[in-house]
Formats: C-alpha cells, sequence, structure tokens
C-alpha cells in the first residue's frame, strides 16, 4: 500500500478505518460472502426470479409455476432445487401435490429488489 496515491477526497475516511487492514476486518467472513453468492447465483437465473415473484403473489404447485413459465417440469424441478437449497423458497406436501412458497428471506429478497424497479 506504501507509494500509493489515494484521492484527498476519501484519504481521511480511509485513514480512520485503519486502511487496508482495517477495512478488510469490516468485510464479512468468507461463510456469510458464500451464503449471499449461493443467493445472488440463485435469483440470477430471469425464469427463478420470476418463480420466486410469483410465489411472493400466491403460492403454487409445480403445475402452475410450468404453465405460467411454459418450462418443462424436468427443468422446473431444477430451478426450485436451486431456490430452495439457497433458502428462498420452501414446501409442504398436501395430499399428492407439493406446495412451493417463499420464505421470510426468499419475500425480503424480493421486496428489496421490488423496491428499486
Amino acid at each position: 500500500m506504501e507509494g500509493t496515491e489515494i484521492p484527498d477526497s476519501i484519504r481521511c475516511e480511509f485513514v480512520e478505518k485503519g486502511g487496508i487492514d482495517g477495512i478488510v476486518e469490516l468485510l464479512p467472513d468468507d461463510q456469510r460472502i458464500g451464503y449471499v453468492n449461493s443467493i445472488a447465483r440463485a435469483i440470477s437465473d430471469p425464469v427463478r426470479l420470476k418463480v420466486l415473484f410469483a410465489l411472493c403473489i400466491q403460492p403454487m404447485c409445480v403445475c402452475l409455476m410450468v404453465a405460467m413459465t411454459e418450462y418443462t417440469y424436468s427443468k422446473m424441478s431444477y430451478h426450485l432445487s436451486i431456490l430452495r437449497d439457497s433458502g428462498l423458497i420452501c414446501s409442504k406436501q398436501e395430499g399428492n401435490y407439493l406446495i412451493y412458497y417463499p420464505t421470510d428471506l426468499g419475500r425480503k429478497v424480493v421486496e428489496c429488489i421490488g423496491k428499486e424497479l
């Protein structure tokens, strides 16, 4: 870092935070970064994002999501597993159907993204 020029507009705040070492200390740990990364990957696909938004409007079974997206059951199953593994959705067995719901985290993600639109 020595010899690196820092613009005057950020120098004071940078020094107050302890320089590079201080900033590194303030970063989330690797486990947290991995968790956020898995969420970002889950919502990076337009179909998964559409499904997550739709589930925040109405819980659905796979057959409704297939009709909404025109995807095959196997492809939809794949997308749902990614959303589930990232903690954005969950499901509940009701008779012969699995009904999918957003988790609290899934709702928060949609709320956060929706505010920016």
